[in-house]
């Protein structure tokens, strides 16, 4: 998913929140999911963190770390 959102933000120009949101909130919204997808009390505590290179550094489930990179 994170080579998407940078194709659409490298090569198609879309901004970064909004391919964002076409990865998270869109496809979580068409399966009617409330609780992914989304930044709010009660939704999961599901977060990828992002370099500026759009590289993924951290991934979060439930609050809990699942990955980190090395080159933090």
């Amino acid at each position: 998913m994170i080579d998407l959102v940078r194709v659409m933000v490298n090569q198609v120009g879309v901004p970064l929140p909004e391919a964002v949101a076409m990865a998270t909130a869109n496809p979580a919204r068409s399966l009617g999911l409330t609780t992914k997808g989304r930044l709010k009390p009660g939704a999961d505590a599901d977060f990828v963190i992002l370099s500026r290179e759009l590289e993924v550094r951290r991934t979060l489930i439930a609050g809990e770390r699942v990955f980190k990179s090395e080159k933090l």
